[in-house]
């Protein structure tokens, strides 16, 4: 396909030209004639160009995901909460690609808490005291079989004195196993509570 062609073609300004990645992108490039359902192909094709074709009013909001794989080190630009697809999976891309702008990005009103806790225990225990909010904690969820509180004794017991006193937090057999295997430096806190409950059973 000839360059100076490529402007003739309207399927061209729907997704056809990005294939040739930023390659004459000065020649063929008219965000007039682009068809922005198709931002993604911009994203993930053109990144170098970004500064050339980002705008934040006609980018398609439904393609961020592309945005984080493919455009991180234009965070700085793009990220714009109230824009931002918060669905599970597009935080999730978030979670993994930008750990490093989680102050930023953070956002506890509008995260997805029932479906993404389990992401901060296991990859932003660090940052515990930040995210931590006992009312919106998904208590008594389970990931993958397995119970959030269990999530919290393996990945959070650096903090076991600000979750295990929530009023939501109640032992159960398997979570009394893992207190025993992850929890010693803590026993003084747990141990009757365990007492307790085994007499209870």
């Amino acid at each position: 396909m000839e360059a100076l062609t490529w402007n003739e073609n309207p399927f061209f300004y729907q997704f056809a030209g990005v294939n040739y990645n930023c390659y004459n992108f000065h020649k063929w490039w008219d965000k007039r004639l682009f068809n922005w359902t198709y931002s993604s192909y911009l994203a993930k094709y053109c990144s170098s160009c970004f500064e050339k074709w980002w705008d934040p009013e006609t980018y398609n909001w439904e393609s961020v995901n592309t945005l984080i794989r493919y455009c991180p080190q234009y965070f700085h630009i793009w990220w714009n909460p109230e824009k931002f697809n918060w669905k599970p999976r597009s935080t999730r891309l978030l979670m993994n690609y930008l750990k490093e702008k989680f102050n930023i990005w953070w956002n506890p009103n509008r995260f997805p808490w029932k479906t993404n806790t389990i992401y901060l225990i296991k990859d932003f225990s660090h940052k515990f005291l930040t995210w931590w909010d006992e009312e919106r904690f998904p208590w008594h969820t389970r990931w993958e079989g397995i119970p959030i509180e269990a999530m919290l004794i393996k990945h959070c017991r650096d903090y076991f004195n600000v979750w295990y006193f929530s009023k939501y937090f109640r032992l159960t057999d398997q979570l009394c196993a893992l207190l025993k295997e992850y929890c010693q430096d803590f026993k003084d806190l747990w141990a009757q509570d365990y007492l307790l409950y085994k007499l209870t059973k």
